[in-house]
């Protein structure tokens, strides 16, 4: 019989002889009657167990006899038989650590060949890919983390305005009553509240980028000062829209607060407040009690506008 040369398409030494042992319809028995070769090897290269195969000179022996029967190049035969032999040198030494206590009990019969290697990697490619999948999942419906460091819950408050401060999972929106505030990268945000005397709610809400949102209601009460009730200079603010506000009383360091429509805030000094607004428009000035109206032109910004005691009857800005 004469059989043509065939080009080898190999995915393993093992899986490739047994599958020409097949299609040429020849037993285990009858290849090795042919090639001299016992079976208990041919058995050992088919199953690609190579412990039980003498040495490599042998072994290549083998190969350029099956080569020949079945008609394919011995020489891709030898190459796949020395690469797979390294692999399985390899996976050999780093198992060696588990050749002791129950790793040896359950693993000492396991016999690691790239097909078992194969298998291996293809189970911990699906694992990873389910647990990115569950992650997910799990991401999507987690309400973001919110904690708020002050203020306290149910704690007096002195002065004109609280500071508001916490963290949430870095990339959440957080508003504090309403008003968006800025964010850092690692989750922190800080703002500050105007306060008036009497008891008042603080709502923060942190929400991420799948809708789902955490809220933290913080109650407290504003004490108010014992100088407001003597200072001469009283200067109450009213807004008709979104407004950022830098007030410095009495030459003290500035401070920076946002309102929203319907908001007001009153201040007191003994000697003078200095103003600066994002809209003049939007803000209405009464001072000591008389009404000075807008502080200027719609969307109009005004840096350190004044008040002093004597009150006006110009509105402000204009």
């Amino acid at each position: 019989m004469i059989f043509e040369q065939k080009k080898i398409h190999i995915e393993t030494l093992s899986e490739y002889l047994a599958s020409v042992r097949n299609n040429l319809n020849l037993s285990l028995e009858e290849v090795s009657k042919k090639t001299g070769i016992i079976v208990k090897f041919l058995q050992s290269l088919e199953n690609g167990d190579f412990r039980p195969l003498p040495a490599d000179v042998y072994v290549i022996g083998f190969l350029r006899q099956l080569a020949e029967l079945y008609s394919v190049d011995a020489g891709e035969l030898i190459l796949q038989y020395k690469k797979e032999k390294n692999i399985q040198k390899q996976v050999s030494k780093q198992g060696q650590v588990f050749a002791s206590g129950w790793h040896k009990k359950y693993l000492g019969k396991l016999v690691i060949t790239p097909k078992v290697l194969s298998v291996i990697l293809g189970l911990l490619f699906v694992s990873l890919t389910l647990g990115y999948i569950i992650w997910q999942l799990w991401s999507i419906n987690r309400m973001p983390f919110l904690s708020v460091a002050e203020p306290q819950n149910n704690s007096v408050i002195s002065g004109s305005v609280v500071s508001v401060s916490g963290v949430t999972d870095p990339g959440a929106d957080v508003s504090v009553n309403g008003q968006d505030i800025f964010v850092d990268s690692k989750g922190g945000f800080q703002t500050q509240v105007a306060l008036s005397p009497g008891p008042e709610e603080i709502t923060i809400t942190s929400a991420n980028r799948f809708g789902k949102s955490a809220s933290r209601v913080i109650n407290i009460t504003g004490a108010g000062s014992a100088a407001s009730v003597a200072s001469p200079l009283q200067l109450t603010l009213s807004f008709t829209g979104a407004v950022i506000i830098t007030f410095n009383i009495d030459d003290q360091s500035p401070q920076t607060v946002n309102f929203s429509a319907g908001d007001n805030k009153t201040f007191s000094a003994n000697q003078k407040i200095l103003i600066s607004t994002s809209d003049a428009g939007a803000t209405k000035v009464s001072l000591n009690g008389q009404n000075l109206g807008a502080m200027g032109r719609p969307k109009e910004q005004l840096s350190n506008v004044p008040f002093f005691a004597q009150a006006t009857s110009t509105p402000v800005g204009k």
